[in-house]
């Protein structure tokens, strides 16, 4: 039986993928999973227009992705710690705090998409990365402060 996938199946294949499964495990497994619809024109033709909406979406969201990250390159971010003797802080600056302080000014990000090879320790300047969508990237940067 030919079956159009609707989401990915492991060892089987990816999402619209057309392929010839064995009938029983399209009717026994796929099709009552939803993860599959039968291969009939009218069902390729609704598919095919699904991947063109979500391209036309894809390419809207990397638009605005890349507006908002040049927007954010321009931003400094301050965060203020306690710090000891030698500006080593007590604790750290961690991708958290950094998320919080953009937030505060307007950009709600991920902590999960601020890349931070180790936790900030110390008072300074530093560039960090964040990624606003897949593929676009911005630098931010954090300048953590002594708490008075």
């Amino acid at each position: 039986m030919e079956v159009i996938l609707l989401s990915d199946v492991e060892k089987v294949g990816c999402r619209g993928d057309v392929l010839k499964v064995r009938d029983g495990y399209a009717r026994n497994f796929l099709l009552p999973r939803e993860l599959a619809l039968p291969s009939t024109r009218a069902n390729r033709q609704f598919v095919e227009e699904q991947k063109a909406r979500a391209e036309k979406r894809r390419v809207k969201e990397r638009a605005q992705a890349e507006v908002k990250a040049k927007e954010l390159a321009k931003k400094k971010v301050t965060i203020e710690a306690a710090a000891g003797e030698q500006d080593k802080l007590f604790g750290s600056v961690t991708s958290e705090d950094i998320s919080q302080a953009l937030a505060e000014q307007g950009f709600k990000i991920d902590k999960k998409k601020i890349a931070l090879k180790d936790a900030i320790r110390s008072l300074g300047s530093y560039t960090i990365h964040v990624e606003v969508y897949p593929q676009v990237r911005a630098e931010v940067t954090v300048e953590v402060i002594r708490k008075s």
